[in-house]
Order: structure tokens, then sequence, then C-alpha cells
């Protein structure tokens, strides 16, 4: 197969070519659905055998003149010269049905390997081949957002694409975020439900100051982060200010007793990150007993070993562990005997409708029942009524966090004095120099 370079020479030239008026051609770009499990069951050598009998069955399903590339990685990319785009998405759906029945055998086992496939026609609407090549791109997320194996033609109304492109907006707008400086860190408190509040108990979360200084809450750009692959650089920029923080708060830090700090699944998988982060950990001026790192239930379980591995390493640093969003996608809680927690943060869309939901009800004390028989205390996120955190203290939960306890503000006013230090970003303890590209 032709490469990347080659591959966008060609686009350009049936861009540029000027050919009779109407001539139509045909771009696909197409994402394997279950790669990286085969190259994590088998091994590199395997799953370089499985690109080559990829390309191998696009290259039948496409005439002589067409052109088959790698793009990278598991992407692939398909021109069908002089064809019309009903023609193309035709025979898109024929490489879908010959994937779905193909199976990749290997040691005795074989696995099935669907694809996501973007088509786009290739006319004088485009004004280089940038710009339909990320249509394109664009086209074949939207494939696996609607469930994968599966084709998405491109229009000009899609307003999946308009959402994507959206959020693609958002890569430059955080790259900027993070070598400028524009993230801000605030943080909202952490009580217990029963009995006196101790130390300050903290989650810390993020937000970006805007180009026109106003402050943009995380939901809308660390999906665009977590999608384009920026979430770990951002955790890494978190935890840099946080430790900074805490080692300017050093003769204060009698007064803190929890920091409780979010990271992504990216970050979860990325052994990278894990080293850099021991290493910070171990470099630390501060009791990292105070520290306390929030995983999502879903990041756990789809990174289950990942997660058990770098869970155990941080607790035995001293490192306590939240299992955060605990309930919203878990259909058995088996995998709670592998991975050791302190907390299950019980997901807010249980404890909103507490009260009016008896289903709801039930679930949280479901959660609360499986924490006593691991051993962990429960955190009660979107707790914003007095008649609820009355019914979480009947139930058992132990701690609550929500408007009711506290509206989140900048954690240098979290405890006074508390001030960054000057030079986070020269400290080469906490500045690993690693580069991470989207």
């Amino acid at each position: 197969l032709v490469n990347r370079a080659e591959f966008e020479v060609r686009l350009s030239r049936l861009l540029a070519g000027p050919g009779p008026q109407g001539k139509r051609h045909v771009l696909m770009y197409i994402d394997l659905d279950e790669f990286k499990v085969v190259n994590d069951a088998c091994g590199h050598h395997a799953g370089d055998l499985l690109l080559r009998e990829v390309g191998t069955l696009l290259q039948g399903c496409v005439h002589g003149r067409d052109t088959v590339a790698r793009l990278g990685g598991d992407e692939f990319g398909v021109l069908l010269e002089s064809c019309h785009i009903e023609r193309g998405q035709a025979i898109a759906r024929t490489i879908c049905e010959r994937m779905e029945s193909y199976r990749f055998a290997h040691a005795g086992r074989r696995y099935r390997i669907g694809t996501s496939i973007g088509v786009v026609p290739v006319d004088e609407r485009w004004p280089n081949s940038a710009a339909v090549m990320q249509a394109a791109d664009s086209c074949c997320y939207a494939a696996k957002d609607a469930g994968r194996n599966r084709v998405h033609l491109w229009v000009e109304s899609d307003k999946a694409l308009q959402a994507r492109q959206g959020e693609m907006q958002w890569v430059n707008r955080l790259e900027a975020a993070i070598d400028e400086d524009r993230f801000v860190l605030y943080a909202q408190h952490i009580e217990p439900i029963a009995g006196p509040a101790g130390g300050l108990h903290c989650e810390v979360l993020l937000r970006l100051r805007d180009d026109d200084g106003s402050l943009v809450p995380p939901g809308a750009f660390l999906p665009s982060a977590e999608r384009f692959h920026l979430a770990a650089r951002i955790d890494r920029w978190v935890l840099q200010r946080v430790f900074a923080h805490l080692e300017a708060a050093e003769t204060r830090m009698d007064l803190v007793d929890t920091i409780a700090i979010n990271l992504s699944g990216q970050s979860i998988g990325d052994h990278a990150f894990h080293r850099d982060l021991i290493r910070m950990i171990r470099a630390a001026r501060f009791d990292v007993r105070k520290l306390c790192f929030e995983i999502t239930e879903t990041a756990a379980i789809t990174k289950l070993g990942d997660a058990k591995v770098f869970i155990e390493e941080v607790r035995s640093l001293g490192v306590r562990i939240a299992l955060d969003d605990f309930g919203a996608g878990a259909s058995s809680f088996s995998y709670l005997r592998m991975i050791p927690v302190d907390y299950l943060k019980i997901d807010g869309q249980f404890i909103t409708r507490l009260l009016e939901d008896p289903l709801d009800n039930a679930a949280v004390r479901c959660f609360c029942e499986v924490a006593k028989v691991v051993g962990v205390r429960t955190i009660a996120e979107f707790v914003e009524r007095a008649d609820v955190r009355e019914a979480l203290c009947g139930i058992g939960v132990d701690f609550a966090q929500g408007y009711l306890i506290h509206r989140a503000e900048p954690l240098v006013q979290l405890l006074p004095g508390l001030q960054l230090a000057a030079s986070v970003r020269d400290r080469s303890a906490y500045s690993p120099k690693v580069t991470i590209t989207a």
C-alpha cells in the first residue's frame, strides 16, 4: 500500500486536475474497530499480520486504478477515481460486509475486526487536500460514535460532523491554554455527613480562562480533550500545580486532610504517565498521604489491568484512591475484588432524585452495602438539598459533596496564605520532558 504522504499527493492531484466538468471522485477514511484488542492480546507481530490482511481485503474491493493507503496506526484511506458518491457508498458498504465476515486467526483463536468508514465526495467544493481529509476523518468518527462497523456519508448539513468540527476547534484552544497557563484550579469541599468535619477535604476542579477573561467549565472542554488525546497533558498540568500549591503551604498542611485530584482514563492507560507520577510522589516535599486520586469507574473497568497496577503502586506510597461516578456504568461489582480503593463516589444521577425515585433510593442503599462488604467509605455527589443529606445519613453514606455543602472556589482561597510557587514551570522534578501529540 502507498503511505500517507503519497496518498495526499494523489488526492491533491485529483483536486487540482482539470478533468471534465462535473467529474467526481470519492475519498474513504477507514478505521479498524478492534485492532487494539489483537495488538494487545497477540503482540505487535500479529498486529502487523492483521494490517497486511486487511490491506489485501481492501484492494480486493476496488479497481486497479484506485488507491489504497495505510494512513497510520490502524487507519486506511481509499481514493476511488471517476466515481459517483452513490457508487463509493456502495463500495464502502461492501467493505463493511466483508470485514463483518472476516476473522483474524492467531494462536488458535479467532478475532472479529469491524470497520468504521467515512465517505466524502472529492470535488471543487474543497479548497485543499487537508480540508477533504479532515471531513473524511470527521465522518469516520461519526460512524464510530453511531455504533461502529458502519458507513457515514458526508453531507453539508450534517449536525454530527458540525459537532465534531466544533470539538476539533478546541484542540488549538487547549494547546494554547496549556502553554499559556490559562487553566485555573478550583476546589469543592467534601464533608462527613455525620459528625464534625476534620481538616480540609476537597476535590480539585478545573476551569479554563478564555481569551475574553471568562471562565469555561470543564464539561465544555474535557470531552474534546479526551477525544483528541490531550487529557493526560492536562492531568500533568493539574498535578504539577497542585503539588506546587501544597509545597508552598507546607507549614499549613496540618489543616489539610485530603486533596482529591481527578485522573483521566488516558492517564490510567499511559505507562509513561505512571512513571512520571510515581517520580513526583516520591520527590514531593509534603505528606503525600493527604492525596487522593479519583478514577472514574468506567476508566477502571475499561483499563482494568493498567488500573490495578497503577492503584496498587500509588497506594503502596500512601496515596488514597476514590472510584468516581460509581454505579454509572457497572453491570457487576465483581471487579472490586481486584482493585483496592478507599472511597466509592456515588454518581450524582442517583442522588438528585433520591427522595422521588424509589429505584435510585434502592441503588444508593445497594452501593452502601457493597462498600461495607469491601471495606471502603462512600461519598455522595450532587448533594443540593438538606432533606437529601438527611436521607443519606439514614442510609449510611459517609461523606457528601455538592452545592449544599460548598460552592467551588479558587483553590488558593481555601487555605489563607496559600500561594502558588513562582517557578513551577522550571522545576524539573515536576515537569517531566515528555512530548505528547494529539
